[in-house]
């Protein structure tokens, strides 16, 4: 009787068995899942491997533009990052190329020689505001017109040296040329010190 009693006992309490035993699969389940995904975190942290917080472009981003205002420092793993990554938007001056979306801003996106032919070279000049509307590639002639006494513009030596050069970039005010490497320092003195009045020869490098 004392067995056929606790027979009746382990049948009434069944569905407490049935309920705690499905805990504790249920249980197991959550810990080899949360194990799982401890064991790939583990591993996606060692393959990341240290961090570096370099600028990348929030839009894409044109040749002889200022990116100042659309750069952000994003964490990028040291062993991706290439060389001369920028880590700072302060004093970035116009771009010499082209960066897409997304992409890590370097030094040579703003080194005029990146965009330069070999044996020529590549000088930002400040020009005209009635300067003509130009795009990479068209052909100009820069007059030069240098030492200009702002307290007397009308003593101007109006016999401008004349020099050839090719757009790589421009904005309503400044210029990225690429001209002989002989002309550099009449055409930055004429630049800092003078006024220069480009003349477009043709569209099209």
């Amino acid at each position: 009787m004392a067995l056929i009693s606790q027979l009746g006992d382990l049948w009434r309490r069944r569905p407490n068995l049935v309920h705690w035993s499905a805990v504790g699969v249920v249980a197991l389940v959550a810990l080899m899942l949360v194990a799982g995904m401890a064991g790939r975190a583990r591993s996606a942290a060692a393959a990341w491997g240290t961090s570096v917080r370099v600028l990348a472009a929030q839009i894409p981003l044109a040749v002889g533009s200022s990116p100042e205002d659309h750069v952000d420092l994003v964490e990028v793993p040291a062993h991706l990052v290439p060389a001369g990554a920028l880590t700072s938007a302060i004093g970035l001056g116009e771009l010499t190329r082209a960066v897409p979306r997304g992409g890590l801003l370097t030094e040579l996106d703003f080194d005029p020689a990146s965009g330069v032919s070999p044996g020529r070279s590549g000088i930002g000049i400040s020009v005209v505001s009635h300067a003509p509307d130009v795009k990479p590639g068209t052909e100009v002639e820069l007059m030069l017109f240098a030492d200009i006494d702002p307290f007397d513009p009308s003593d101007v030596d109006m016999s401008a040296a004349r020099v050839p050069a090719y757009v790589l970039a421009a904005s309503r005010d400044r210029w990225l040329v690429e001209i002989e490497p002989v002309h550099i320092d009449e055409v930055a003195r004429a630049s800092a010190t003078g006024v220069v009045v480009p003349i477009v020869l043709s569209a099209n490098r």
